[in-house]
């Protein structure tokens, strides 16, 4: 899967892709109230999301290390892929950082880690009803949309 390259414009300031850490969980629920879910990420989440063995959060930091983005993608073997297959589920970048590199340098983290785990199929969920849904930016990283259907248990449900 390809990713478009992030800019080497000078002028922009710079940023810094890794792993999410305990301390974050502040930034991660400002970042994820941007996507519609106020409150989602309090420090207990955060801690018991991070320590999953498979979960995986990466975060972009500014130059002071502060979180602007982040990515959420979970991995498990399947036994019709006879392997693992993985889930972005949730990508964001803070509004005034997006079109500065910062989600394609996040897609690019998941895509390196999914390739060491010998990750047989990558999905991306997303809300196309969502104002921040980037169908181009999906497809310019290599996703392709299919026509899945999704279906909730009404009784289990996540309530915004």
């Amino acid at each position: 899967m390809r990713v478009p390259s992030a800019s080497n414009d000078p002028n922009r300031p710079p940023f810094r892709v890794r792993p999410a850490r305990r301390g974050d969980a502040e930034a991660l629920s400002a970042l994820l109230a941007e996507l519609g879910y106020p409150g989602a990420a309090d420090q207990a989440t955060v801690h018991w999301v991070i320590s999953h063995p498979e979960i995986e959060v990466f975060v972009a930091g500014d130059p002071q290390d502060k979180p602007v983005g982040m990515i959420v993608f979970s991995h498990r073997p399947q036994l019709r892929a006879k392997g693992r297959v993985a889930t972005i589920e949730e990508l964001v970048v803070t509004e005034s950082w997006r079109r500065r590199g910062v989600g394609r340098e996040l897609v690019k983290r998941v895509l390196e880690r999914v390739r060491t785990l010998s990750v047989k199929q990558l999905e991306l969920v997303t809300h196309r009803g969502r104002e921040s849904y980037a169908k181009e930016f999906y497809e310019a990283c290599g996703f392709t949309e299919c026509d899945a259907a999704v279906l909730r248990h009404s009784e289990l449900l996540l309530k915004k």
